[in-house]
């Protein structure tokens, strides 16, 4: 599917500085509306902050963030959200997703979205579980179908995949892709499984503090980019 060339989000000479350390430095880039993006880079090399600037909940040491749609559109799954497996987590599923709801909607649309979410992301059948008792894969759906049931142009997972069972994690790319052709939803993933990135994303950036480089997959992954990145 064709990229959209409106941007949606621009970071433009962005640096980011915290106890005299250096984060981010001098990153300018956009997420076009309908992509599927997705950003690699070394721990510690700023992918997670970058995710955070994006999203308003952190300030730019130097730099602009700006952001063309409104807030309560911007859907966002945190790394390991939800992840604890406290089984005493008093929270059932229903309820947690009907909290990605921040709009005042009527209650008829808080149901049906809440109801579309779920069918979406494959989690009808767990509605009065708690949440802590269900498997990683499981809990890492219904934390997307909170995200969806706010009905998002733009989605945001800092490595979805961390506490998926290899053997799931195909079904689970399946799924994001199905959500992006589908609904073209504008997709931004960070990810260490650059084979995930390569075979899924329709651009990646490749982030060590510097934005080392982006383009698509197959021009990004297989040459010299990929070797100097982590350095």
């Amino acid at each position: 599917m064709p990229v959209a060339s409106k941007s949606i989000i621009s970071l433009s000479k962005v640096s980011y500085v915290i106890d005299g350390k250096n984060i981010l430095s001098n990153i300018t880039v956009d997420v076009n509306r309908g992509e599927y993006l997705g950003i690699i880079g070394p721990n510690g090399g700023g992918k997670t902050t970058m995710l955070r600037l994006m999203l308003g909940l952190e300030t730019p040491t130097k730099g602009s963030v700006k952001v063309s749609i409104a807030k309560s559109k911007i859907g966002y799954v945190p790394q390991r959200s939800m992840m604890t497996g406290d089984v005493t987590f008093p929270a059932t599923v229903y309820e947690v997703i009907a909290s990605g709801i921040i709009e005042n909607v009527s209650r008829t649309d808080r149901d049906q979205r809440i109801i579309t979410a779920m069918k979406t992301t494959g989690v009808s059948s767990l509605t009065d579980r708690r949440i802590g008792v269900l498997s990683g894969g499981e809990r890492q759906r219904v934390m997307i179908a909170r995200a969806l049931a706010g009905e998002p142009e733009v989605l945001f997972l800092d490595e979805p995949t961390a506490a998926i069972d290899p053997a799931s994690q195909e079904d689970f790319y399946g799924f994001l892709r199905r959500l992006h052709d589908e609904r073209k939803l504008t997709i931004v993933m960070v990810s260490h499984d650059t084979d995930a990135i390569a075979h899924e994303v329709q651009r990646v950036l490749c982030l060590n503090r510097h934005l080392i480089c982006h383009g698509h997959p197959d021009d990004i992954l297989h040459g010299a980019n990929i070797e100097h990145y982590g350095h």
